[in-house]
């Protein structure tokens, strides 16, 4: 033991005796290895982030697509649905003796490229996140009346949107859309609290409002914007009074004024034009409505549906359930297992982000060796000192390796404290921009595991100008026997 502290003090006095290229070289180690835990650490947090997007949802249901295709639409509002739940199917999965509740989604509306969703308020409850973490309200409450919104924390952030603000809905996703749902102005209700997952991103409604929208411009007469049936009734029935009087008074001046023939054929030109443009005008409307329904789920149905269950033992028992559903073709998906299948195929980055910092590394490694090699000349007479004070050719020998070792533990101290200033930094810069929160634990099995392979492979790329040392102390000392 006292050999080793010896071993130990004589190695830290030589590396103070060249510290200017000591310090670079440790320099060089700290960003190296920072670089390869950094993105270790990021990497892991990412895949548990990825992996708690939704928690407390046993079953998603929706029409017969692949698992992948279902969850970037129900979870991530990405795509577009090729077919829809009916009503009558909701309402026989939730008759299911093992379902414990369900939240219907519905798609097909946006405001300004942000996604709407209609659905009840039982969503601001069940839908969880991360660690079962609940949907909270920064501002406000959830949707009531049938004209209420309820913004995700990034759509209030970036349109600048606070509580009691009026919105139009648009139909479709595109960036700058020209069928608005101008009949049904909505207010905003509530903005949620950062989440970091795509709740963020969208706008929540009730399912009501949903079917309000689109009925109207179906011919339905339901009454919107909080006025009662009676009032809208009346309303129509004092337009339709109005409307007959200024016919009747028009009557009376046309046989007053014993207007001619051809006064009357001009007349009966501007009605065909109008006819005209009234059928042109009829034309695009029902192609406006034929794109409609094609990107928003019919009237009576639905996107996806979330599923909890009373007992995770019957979630396969279910998902066999829907998948064999005879009435419609459904196909029901466990998000954690969809979600590691999506997280396989956009996980390829942090491989290769994993392999940069590794090459990093290994280049700062290949420094510290040079730098060993490069000082062998000059510590000759450091050597021969050492062997003429009786130091054996392993002292030597050992005095470089433990060399190599203080600096590469000085650089992965500097590089432990360097990340741990970076994760408070991004952590108050997340905190307000994402939601999002990195965890402080950076000593994980992984970033542990990434540790013991750095020692090792230091260990490793030292023994060479380890050994040349030896070799030379033997030449300055005598022959190995000797020692």
């Amino acid at each position: 033991m006292a050999g080793v502290s010896v071993l130990i003090g004589v190695a830290s006095r030589s590396l103070r005796y060249r510290l200017s290229g000591v310090v670079l070289t440790i320099a060089s180690v700290a960003l190296s290895v920072f670089v390869l835990l950094a993105v270790e650490h990021v990497r892991q947090e990412a895949r548990n982030g990825f992996a708690s997007t939704v928690s407390g949802v046993d079953l998603i249901v929706g029409a017969r697509t692949g698992e992948v295709n279902l969850l970037l639409l129900s979870v991530f509002r990405i795509g577009t649905a090729t077919a829809n739940v009916s009503w009558s199917s909701l309402e026989q999965i939730r008759a299911q003796n093992n379902v414990s509740w369900t939240v219907p989604l519905s798609l097909g509306d946006s405001h300004r490229s942000f996604r709407v969703v209609g659905t009840t308020q039982e969503f601001f409850e069940r839908y969880k996140h991360g660690a079962q973490q609940s949907l909270g309200f920064s501002q406000g409450v959830r949707f009531d009346a049938l004209n209420d919104v309820v913004l995700g924390a990034q759509v209030a952030s970036r349109l600048g949107y606070e509580l009691g603000d009026s919105i139009v809905l648009s139909h479709g996703m595109a960036d700058t859309s020209f069928t608005h749902h101008d009949q049904l102005p909505f207010r905003v209700s509530g903005i949620l609290s950062l989440t970091g997952t795509p709740v963020d991103n969208a706008l929540f409604v009730a399912l009501d409002a949903i079917e309000a929208l689109h009925s109207e411009e179906e011919g339905g007469d339901r009454p919107v914007q909080g006025v009662s049936e009676h009032e809208h009734e009346q309303n129509n029935h004092e337009y339709g009074d109005e409307h007959g009087h200024h016919d009747h008074h028009d009557e009376v001046e046309d046989h007053d004024d014993h207007r001619g023939h051809d006064e009357h054929d001009d007349h009966k030109g501007h009605e065909e034009h109008a006819e005209s443009a009234h059928s042109s005008a009829s034309t695009e409307a029902d192609h406006a409505a034929a794109d409609h329904e094609h990107d928003h789920p019919p009237i009576g149905t639905v996107t996806a549906v979330l599923v909890g269950l009373n007992s995770p033992i019957a979630t396969l028992q279910v998902k066999r359930w829907v998948d064999t559903f005879s009435d419609e073709a459904l196909l029901a998906i466990l998000p954690g297992v969809a979600l590691t299948q999506l997280w396989e195929l956009v996980g390829n980055v942090e491989i290769i982000l994993l392999g940069i910092s590794i090459l990093v590394f290994l280049s700062s490694l290949l420094g510290l060796n040079a730098m060993l090699f490069a000082s062998m000349r000059e510590r000759r007479s450091e050597i021969e000192v050492l062997r003429n004070i009786g130091a054996p050719s392993l002292f030597v020998l050992g005095l470089l390796m433990v060399e190599a070792l203080l600096i590469v533990t000085t650089g992965i101290a500097l590089a432990i404290l360097w990340l741990l200033l970076s994760i408070a930094f991004a952590n108050a810069v997340f905190a307000q921009e994402l939601g999002l929160m990195l965890s402080y634990q950076i000593f994980n099995s992984s970033n542990l595991l990434a540790l013991a392979l750095i020692y090792l492979t230091t260990l490793i790329l030292t023994a060479i100008p380890a050994l040349q040392a030896y070799r030379l102390s033997v030449s300055v000392g005598g022959s190995p026997k000797e020692n």
